[in-house]
């Protein structure tokens, strides 16, 4: 059974690591030979006034997906590839290392624990779930996972909701490492498993499966509802499948069949408390692809490439307000940040250079403030020539985090006021950023190093 894998970077898919969101730019690398894997990476934990207050060397890059670091108590945890390193918070001093056969796919906090999900690159193997000591590195607990891990989704109350292949959904208890519940989802017999896709919140874990959106209860795993979709709602082969869960509503994505016989990407608005469809909402023209990357966001293109971000009302699922930009944007507390279409030059050419970002607010999209930055932001790539389409920025406090470019071609850290996108102050890193910033007391934990080029 096939199922869509949750991204654990910001994501992804929209990332929302320890109070700080964001994902990466749209970026396209530049034109040159294979460059060599990065001599240097580092651990830095930069204060909310603009200090290094430490900085680590630790592995460099290779081909995965970059985790988050994690602050548990007083250890920061890095990981990369198949090494994990425990660092004390207070100074960078290195507490533990780890290194195994897999690589890191997940961290999450539990209390003292770091839970670590691995695997193999290649998803040939088993992956293995262990609840580590954050202050000692030490397992506590380990899950050998079973075949075809396909996603993985925190719940509220620290569970881990796993889907596997063969049609099994289970959550974990991240404290003990005991499988709470095991539920399958297997298709009828004679009946192929269609595509299948996971979210949680409020309590529940949803699945879509086999035309069906169901939605279990993340403690017990009793169902709550059960909700056929196909075919009044989604096409019976509808494909791209997305699920999401925020604040009471269940946004779905799939394709609708029209009566004139074309199809079209279609967003579904679903009551979390009963699974009754509230809303529709499709593109126009009806030829457009609607990517939801966070509860009322959606990115659309159109036939032509045209891409515009919309911003929806979760009760109606109306319009309220869209921009027109390639860039996914990014949710803070105090509005809603984009980027723009293009930036052109004094000639009215388009520059090719991103490098400027807005403020908007959230219910009308007015425009409270757009900064610039003089030598463009930087991106952030997810593997080697694999960016993603938001924007490289990340809220602490009242403060919008962007990783930046100097004049000199040095790697910076700025910081924009969130009141009115005034840069409060920029402080050069070694190298870009790698992996979504997080939150610890007084300041961010950043992961940096130089991403290879693919040959």
């Amino acid at each position: 059974m096939p199922m869509r894998r949750a991204c654990p970077v910001a994501v992804a898919c929209a990332c929302a690591v320890a109070g700080l969101a964001g994902c990466s730019s749209g970026y396209s690398p530049p034109i040159s030979s294979c460059s060599l894997p990065a001599a240097h990476a580092y651990a830095l934990d930069v204060t909310t006034a603009g200090r290094v207050r430490w900085q680590v060397p630790v592995a460099a890059p290779g081909s995965s997906p970059q985790v988050p670091p994690l602050a548990v108590g007083a250890v920061a945890v890095f990981a990369q590839g198949d090494a994990l390193y425990g660092l004390r918070l207070a100074d960078g001093h290195r507490v533990w290392s780890r290194a195994g056969s897999q690589d890191v796919a997940g961290m999450w906090r539990w209390q003292g624990l770091v839970v670590v999900l691995t695997e193999t690159p290649s998803w040939s193997g088993l992956p293995l779930l262990t609840g580590l000591d954050a202050g000692t590195g030490q397992a506590r607990w380990t899950l050998r996972i079973g075949e075809g891990m396909a996603g993985f989704y925190p719940t509220a109350d620290r569970g881990l909701a796993i889907g596997r292949g063969f049609g099994v959904l289970e959550v974990v208890d991240m404290s003990s490492g005991q499988v709470r519940w095991t539920r399958s989802t297997q298709s009828p017999p004679g009946q192929p498993a269609g595509p299948a896709v996971m979210a949680v919140g409020g309590g529940a874990v949803l699945i879509a499966v086999n035309g069906q959106l169901t939605s279990y209860d993340d403690r017990t795993g009793q169902v709550r509802w059960a909700d056929a979709l196909m075919p009044t709602h989604l096409a019976a082969d509808s494909a791209e499948l997305g699920l999401q869960a925020s604040a009471g509503l269940v946004y779905m994505t799939g394709v609708q069949q029209l009566a004139d016989g074309q199809s079209t990407s279609v967003l579904l608005g679903i009551s979390a408390a009963d699974g009754r469809v509230k809303w529709r909402f499709a593109p126009s023209p009806p030829d457009g692809s609607l990517d939801a990357y966070a509860p009322g966001l959606i990115s659309v293109t159109s036939s032509s490439g045209a891409t515009w971000q919309d911003e929806l009302d979760p009760a109606t699922g109306r319009v309220r307000w869209q921009v027109a930009s390639p860039y996914h944007a990014t949710v803070t507390p105090s509005g809603i940040v984009t980027g723009p279409d293009t930036v052109t030059g004094p000639d009215g050419v388009g520059t090719g250079l991103i490098s400027q970002v807005s403020l908007r607010d959230t219910l009308t999209g007015q425009t409270r403030w757009t900064a610039g930055l003089n030598g463009g932001w930087q991106p952030l790539v997810v593997g080697p020539g694999r960016p993603s389409p938001a924007l490289p920025v990340f809220p602490a406090g009242p403060l919008l985090i962007v990783p930046a470019a100097g004049p000199d071609g040095s790697d910076l850290l700025a910081a924009l006021r969130m009141s009115d996108g005034h840069r409060a102050w920029q402080v050069t890193i070694p190298e870009p950023v790698a992996a979504p910033l997080s939150a610890v007391p007084g300041g961010m934990l950043v992961y940096t190093a130089a991403i290879p080029l693919p040959c």
